[in-house]
Formats: C-alpha cells, structure tokens, sequence
C-alpha cells in the first residue's frame, strides 16, 4: 500500500514504511479521486481512496492512500467471508433455539388437547402428565382435579340411585304394613318425603355436574383448536425456516391468552356449584346470560339460537345458582327436544314482562310441543321419554320445587303442537 500527501502548493511527500521522500512534479496541478485508477507511482491498477484534510475551514492538502487490486480484493474476500460465517451462526442459533421452544410450547398442548378429546368421549380415567410451573401446567393440574371430581360424581350418582331406589322399594313396603295410629303413621310419611327430597336435590345436583363435562367439552373446543393451529403454524415456519423472535413471542401470547381463557371456562363451572347459603337479591338479566353462557357452546354446536327480551333492572330475592339451575334445567329440556325431533335450526325466545308486582319469565321453543298424553307428568318426579342413559327424569321436577318452594313463586307451561312455554312467576324485589 502507498500513502502520500500532496499539498496545496504542489509539494507531495510519498510515506512508506521504511522512509518517506519529497515528489514534486509528479502529481503537480493533478486532481484526485477516489476508485480504482492507474496509479502513476507504479503504473498498476489500483484503489485510490483521496481524504482532504482541512484546518479552521481552509484545505490544506489531500492525504490519498493507494491500495493495490490484489490487497484489495483480498481484504474484501476476508471481510465477505466474515459476514457470512456471521450469518451462518446466527441463522443456526435462531433454528436451534426455535426448535427448543416449539417442542417446549407444542408438547404439553398436545398432550392437554389428546387427553381432552378422550375425556370428552367418556373416557374419565384419563389425566395429563404435565409437571410445568407455568400457565399450562396449572391448567392441567385443574383438569385433572376437575375430572377426579367428576368420576368421584359419577360413581356416586349411580350409588344414589341403586340407593334410592332401594329406599323406596322399603318405604312401600313399610306403608303397607304401618297399622300404628294416624298420626304416627303421618309423621313417618313425612320423614320419609324430606329424606326423598334430600335425595332428589342431590341426585339433580349430581345430574347437573354430568351435563357440566359435556359443556365444557364443546367450551373447550374451540380453543383447542385454535391452539392446536399455532403449533402447526409455528412447526411450518420452523421447517422453512421463517421463524424469528417476533413470530415466537406472538405465537406464545397468544397460547398463553388462550390457556388462560379455558382456565376462566372451569372458574365459571367451579362458581355455579357453589352452594348458596342465604338468599340474596339478584339481577334477572344476569342470570339469564349467566345460564346462556354455560351452555351456549353446546347450543352451538347443536345450531341452537336464543333470542332475548328481557328488562335489564328487575331483581328478585332468593338462590342464585338454584334459580341458575332451574335454568339450566328448562334450556338443556329444549335443547333434548329439538335433538329428539330432529330439528336442525332451533329456536329459544326468554322474555320477561312485569306487573310491577310480579316478574314472568317465558321460556318458548319451536321444538313441536309437549304430546298432550304426557302433559300432565312432565314435572313428576323420574318421569322422561328418554333412555335410561340420557335422562334421569328430574329435571323439571326439580325446576318446579326450586321456583315454588324455595323462591316463592310459579312454573308452569302452556301447549301447542308447534312450541312449548314454560313460565315462571317470582315477586320483584323492591329496596
């Protein structure tokens, strides 16, 4: 490489490593530029790069270095090479570590959304082995209890049945044998009815938490799928290549919004069978959204539409998931209906009028009505039309015992051969 000063007045001094010499003439009047020229000291091709350096604003000389095009192409080659084993590295890594995370992320989601559709199909000795601290692993940890829960619900309600049906087959045979005096024999009868209803209050509770777990099956499966569809998305951007930190941080914002929307779906179930102690004042409206949000994914999924006309300010006094139950019971009711009549486009209408006295809650279906032979069983305790394996036959027993005995109030239904009504009466809570 060779560097010389060439100054204002023509003077140029040529520096090398071993000394430096005064030219004068020749780059006397020449003007320099930076690129690759014929240099004139040895009459090679070269890079010339030409800095001026300036004192207070004047110029006082060009300092030109000139590098020869072997030294050049060289250096460039080094410094080419550099950047791309730069680049290499850094696209190993960003694959590496996308491929520790993906596995990380997709492999407890997989086993939660396996462990899921199997559960869903019955299956309830099933749990997820998922020993995280994160989001996931408390989630799977709610799952599992809540599935431990509902096995323990249904080994008892099948006791509570064999039990009660026991129970009864004994008092009918007491009754015919009671020869006691009238009153004894009246105070008997009683007990044994309190004990029944005890039993029947149970056995629905139990019944409700069976219809829970296919609730939750039809809430969780839209968000399964979605998540089932981030870890796809993300696998196929691993595999070309394509994933960066941007993608991996929206990819796992998103998993996490999901996870936690699902853990909300089983603090929703957890609240309604939290047994209510004391009655309270409760908002109508409330309650009625309440009750469609538990079921409306299986509403969904059966193409089941509700329309609502309902006064957002009337509150009445009394149980709220006991009234949130009877609810539930007269919704999953039609929602059976319109399965066992094969209707495909469903239809439930809630409408509230008042008397400013009194609130009347409609609950109408266009599921083809209640056959008139049956119309005056169908709150009969044990009474259904359906299979011993898809009804119990409590439902709107139960229904009619919250309303009337615990919230002082009415069910009642009006008939016709295209739509069933069911009516409830309640007195309107007034501060």
């Amino acid at each position: 490489m060779s560097v010389f000063l060439q100054k204002k007045d023509g003077n140029s001094f040529l520096i090398k490593k071993e000394s430096w010499k005064i030219i004068n003439d020749t780059f006397e009047n020449k003007i320099f530029f930076t690129g690759i020229v014929k240099s004139e000291l040895s009459n090679l091709q070269v890079y010339r790069y030409v800095y001026s350096v300036e004192l207070t604003g004047i110029k006082w000389a060009d300092l030109i270095f000139e590098l020869s095009l072997d030294e050049y192409n060289l250096q460039l080659k080094e410094i080419n090479q550099q950047i791309l084993n730069l680049i290499v590295v850094m696209v190993l890594g960003i694959f590496f570590i996308s491929f520790l995370l993906a596995k990380v992320v997709s492999k407890p989601i997989i086993k939660l959304s396996h462990t899921s559709k199997l559960v869903s199909q019955g299956d309830l000795s099933q749990r997820v082995k998922i020993d995280s601290k994160d989001e996931i692993g408390e989630l799977a940890k709610s799952f599992n209890e809540m599935i431990s829960s509902l096995e323990l619900s249904q080994k008892r309600l099948t006791n509570y049945k064999i039990d009660l049906e026991n129970k009864v087959e004994e008092r009918t045979k007491e009754l015919k044998e009671l020869n006691d005096n009238l009153e004894d024999r009246v105070i008997a009868e009683i007990k044994k009815r309190e004990e029944q209803q005890q039993l029947l209050i149970q056995q629905s509770k139990l019944a409700a938490m069976g219809e829970m777990i296919g609730n939750i099956a039809h809430q969780w499966r839209q968000p399964l799928n979605a998540l089932s569809l981030v870890v796809q998305n993300l696998k196929f951007s691993f595999d070309l290549g394509e994933v960066d930190d941007k993608q991996m941080n929206k990819s796992i914002q998103k998993i996490n919004l999901l996870t936690k929307n699902m853990s909300k779906t089983i603090d929703d179930f957890r609240n309604f069978f939290k047994p209510n102690k004391e009655k309270l004042k409760f908002n109508i409206y409330e309650s009625v959204n309440n009750a469609l949000h538990l079921v409306d994914a299986s509403f969904e999924n059966h193409n089941i539409v509700v329309e609502k006309i309902i006064d957002e300010n009337i509150n009445v006094f009394g149980y709220p998931n006991e009234f949130l139950q009877s609810l539930l019971n007269l919704l999953n009711n039609s929602k059976d209906a319109f399965i066992e009549n094969k209707i495909n486009n469903g239809k439930i209408v809630i409408e509230t009028k008042n008397d400013f006295k009194y609130v009347y809650i409609y609950i109408k279906d266009n599921a083809g009505g209640i056959a008139k032979e049956i119309e005056n069983k169908i709150f009969e305790p044990y009474f259904t039309t359906k299979s011993e394996s898809k009804g119990t036959g409590i439902g709107l027993y139960m229904a009619k015992t919250i309303i009337e005995q615990n919230m002082d109030g009415s069910l009642t239904n009006i008939n016709s051969d295209k739509e069933a009504i069911f009516i409830i009466k309640l007195p309107i809570y007034k501060d």
